[in-house]
Order: structure tokens, then sequence, then C-alpha cells
């Protein structure tokens, strides 16, 4: 194969790469096709290309994924303000019930809470969503 072949390879291999965000399988594949390319401008043979591909995609595979795994971990994404209190727990202060909202102490704030079911003042209860500025709470069992 041509060195012009393996680097359209090497760009295929990236174009599937985007489309499958943060998997990192592809891109091991490329790197190996860059290296099959310089292997064949040097006018290496066939099965010399080939074996270049194949054992610098598998070491890609042990060792740039989980780095490039690694490094895309710090960039999770992390609830902040309103978002950051879903899941936790609060205390009713006014009754709620499925026709009326109540209130809820959440941290040091109070909130508007709704729930389908009938919760008395003093239940804890733990947030499930939030609706424009209404809290959507479930008991605590």
């Amino acid at each position: 194969m041509t060195c012009i072949i393996w680097l359209m390879v090497a760009i295929v291999l990236v174009i599937f790469e985007m489309m499958v965000p943060s998997t990192f399988f592809f891109v091991c594949f490329s790197v190996g096709s860059i290296f099959s390319a310089i292997v064949a401008c040097l006018n290496f043979s066939d099965k010399m290309q080939f074996a270049i591909f194949i054992g610098i995609s598998v070491v890609s595979l042990y060792f740039i994924k989980p780095t490039l795994k690694k490094i895309m971990n710090k960039f999770k994404i992390v609830a902040s303000n309103v978002d950051s209190i879903i899941g936790i727990e609060a205390t009713v202060s006014e009754k709620i019930t499925p026709l009326k909202a109540g209130f809820v102490k959440v941290l040091s704030e109070t909130w508007r809470a709704e729930s389908d079911v009938e919760i008395e003042v003093g239940d804890i209860v733990k947030i499930k969503s939030i609706s424009g500025t209404t809290l959507v709470v479930f008991k605590v069992k």
C-alpha cells in the first residue's frame, strides 16, 4: 500500500472517533496507520506495513487509550448552582400535598416544593428534580 492510502485510512479513523466521542478506540488504530504510512514511504513491504499497523495499534490501545480517558475524566461536568442540590435531603417546613405545593428547607434556604404524595411537616425528603423555582421531591423512607 502507498503512504497516501495509509494517511487516508488514518483520517477516516479520526472521523470515526469524532462520531463516537470519548471511546478512544479508533484513534489508536489511526496512530497505527500513521506509522504504517511512514513505513510505506520508506518502501517497506506490505507485510511489514501491516505488521507495523497491528503492532502500533495494539500498543496504542494499551497505552494511549487509558491515558486519554484519564485526561478526559478531569473535565467531567460538575453540577453547580441549583443543579448541585438535586439528590440531597431536605426537611419539610410546610405540608406538601399532590394538589398544593409546600415548602422545604434545603441547606440554609427555603424552597417551594411539590410531590405526588402527601408529606407532613418535619418529614425528610430527597430532591428529585427542579422545575423552574419549584423542587420536585419524594419522601425518604
